[in-house]
């Protein structure tokens, strides 16, 4: 071999080994010392960014950080199932794509992961936000989640928590009370609403409230909530009514049966910016505000009632009540559970009952149109929303409505008021289906088997009548037709009260032949004769039988109304009343 190409090869043997050996140097000092990452809490924003510059500068070591990554993702609280797609994403990176994202479904929003597209497309990399690893991606994304989790432990939660139609609130916080009285009380079968304002030239507030008192049954009291909400802006007028009622009804409020509330200013918004031509159907500016400003009252003593009882009655603060109206109430809408709206008054929003759990989501649909129609047309357009098909006719609307809006007759509720809370508005609306001659002040009939002879019209039966749960309607009446009581054992009374008539159809009442009739425990015959019923009272001049009753008649057996001759006038029943000794 020449020498000079001996020269060259020891020479290229001699670069070898050189490169060798600092290949193997440097392959020490990459394996026994590795890249100390400096210490970072948890979900710390910089972690990541640190580690893919890190990386992104020195492409050797990409492979080998890859699990520290995906480590270091799955302590930012990500799931396991979504720090796979992470890994990838980092793998594919190059020098320049910026930072990670760990955010949403998916983990990498713009693109990335199950919820943002194709998987097998290059991933969106924006930034990186820190996610408490005790929290679930959906109790952070959740708006609603959010805003309760904002709320520090042991600050009670606003009333009022809809956010639809309350963009002027600057925190839902803000809706509670300024001021409240009450004892507390919930859980009870209804909650009783009275909004109420100050009027300037008669208020019938206290009429009202004596009205409703004075017509529960003693044992309605302990499973009742009223609710008086005071909406008025001026704390002065809110301050005068509430000592009013407190000074009036003492017991009532120190016992809990009563709660005062009044609302925050701040419930309001501007009504004069949400009025334009569109929405006043041509009101003038002060009643669109009084208008607007009724549905967020109603909303708000909806919201404070809604997790207190189990149905909520709703009445205006200008109104008399039907003796023991809570009972009748309570008992038809045990009913059943189709009904979703129960009236007890076709007049305003006077004697509407809710289910409670349904109030939430009627106080979304005022709040979300308060600005559009006033509060009585709304809830025709809550239940058309509901129930009606937009490529059916009327007659199919008014049919599923029917179901599930029934109106109760004859009416619980009379609307006394003549001036409205609006300045200068008349009232002068009366329910004609009303029976305030019906006086009945703890209306409990003893326990008696109800039959008759007379063919009642559908559902408006005998028994109806004396269970207080409807009138009686009945058709054309036969000579010696009877409508008879027989008592489960021998009863003491000391008045009955059975009334006639009802306003729609004056014609359907007793004629002056009919006759009201006993029979002793004495005659304690199987099928008694005509000899041996006894008359009782004659019909008065307002077509009912009103008898108080000797001691000495003691025992009763039964009780009977007696057509005499044949009619075929129908009858009405609305009332029977049997008083025990």
């Amino acid at each position: 071999m020449p020498l000079r190409l001996r020269r060259y090869t020891f020479r290229n043997l001699v670069l070898l080994l050189v490169t060798v050996l600092f290949l193997l140097v440097s392959y020490r000092h990459t394996t026994e010392e590795p890249i100390q990452y400096p210490k970072f809490a948890a979900g710390d924003l910089e972690l990541a960014n640190f580690r893919l510059k890190t990386l992104n500068a020195r492409g050797l070591e990409i492979r080998r950080s890859i699990h520290d990554l995906h480590q270091a993702v799955l302590g930012l609280g990500i799931s396991p199932s979504t720090t796979s797609s992470t890994a990838a994403a980092v793998a594919r990176l190059s020098p320049g794509d910026g930072v990670v994202t760990a955010g949403g479904a998916g983990v990498l929003p713009g693109g990335g992961g199950p919820a943002g597209g194709d998987s097998d497309k290059p991933h969106g990399i924006e930034s990186v936000r820190a996610i408490n690893p005790e929290k679930s991606l959906e109790a952070v994304h959740d708006h609603g989640a959010a805003k309760a989790a904002a709320v520090p432990a042991g600050v009670k939660s606003p009333i009022v928590d809809v956010l639809v139609g309350m963009e002027h609130v600057p925190s839902m916080q803000e809706l509670d009370p300024v001021k409240i009285v009450t004892g507390g009380r919930s859980g009870v079968s209804m909650v009783i609403g009275i909004p109420t304002v100050h009027r300037s030239k008669e208020s019938y507030l206290i009429t009202t409230i004596k009205s409703v008192l004075q017509n529960l049954a003693l044992y309605d009291k302990s499973d009742l909530l009223i609710v008086i909400m005071v909406a008025d802006t001026d704390i002065t007028k809110v301050e005068a009514i509430f000592n009013q009622v407190t000074s009036e009804f003492p017991d009532e409020v120190k016992s809990g049966l009563v709660d005062m509330i009044a609302p925050s200013p701040l419930l309001y918004p501007d009504f004069d910016k949400l009025a334009n031509s569109d929405n006043t159907f041509g009101d003038t500016r002060p009643r669109y505000r009084w208008r607007t400003k009724q549905v967020y009252d109603f909303a708000f003593i909806m919201m404070y009632a809604r997790s207190r009882g189990l149905y909520y009655l709703q009445l205006e603060d200008d109104i008399q009540a039907r003796p023991d109206f809570a009972s009748l109430i309570i008992n038809r809408a045990k009913k059943d559970n189709e009904w979703v709206l129960l009236e007890f008054s076709y007049l305003g929003f006077i004697g509407k009952l809710f289910h409670c759990d349904e109030l939430s989501d009627f106080v979304h649909f005022l709040l979300a149109n308060a600005r559009f129609k006033p509060v009585d047309w709304l809830l025709d357009d809550w239940f058309y929303v509901r129930y009606c098909h937009p490529e059916k006719d009327y007659k199919d609307c008014r049919v599923r409505k029917k179901v599930r809006r029934v109106l109760y007759q004859p009416s619980l509720f009379q609307h006394i008021g003549h001036f409205s809370s609006l300045d200068g508005k008349i009232q002068k609306l009366q329910d004609r289906s009303f029976k305030q001659n019906v006086r009945t002040p703890t209306h409990v009939n003893p326990p008696a088997l109800v039959s008759g002879t007379v063919e009642h019209f559908q559902s408006y039966s005998l028994e109806s009548s004396y269970l207080q749960t409807n009138t009686y309607w009945g058709k054309q009446q036969h000579a010696g037709d009877r409508l008879q009581f027989t008592f489960n054992s021998p009863t003491a009374l000391k008045r009955i009260l059975i009334a006639s008539g009802n306003p729609d159809h004056p014609g359907d009442v007793f004629l002056k032949t009919v006759k009201l009739q006993y029979l002793t425990a004495a005659d304690n015959n199987k099928e008694p004769t005509k000899d041996h019923w006894q008359d009782l009272c004659p019909l008065n001049a307002q077509n009912a039988f009103d008898c108080q009753l000797d001691a000495s008649i003691s025992e009763l057996k039964a009780v009977s109304i007696l057509f005499t001759e044949d009619s075929k006038q129908w009858i009405t029943i609305p009332a029977i009343f049997f008083h025990g000794r």
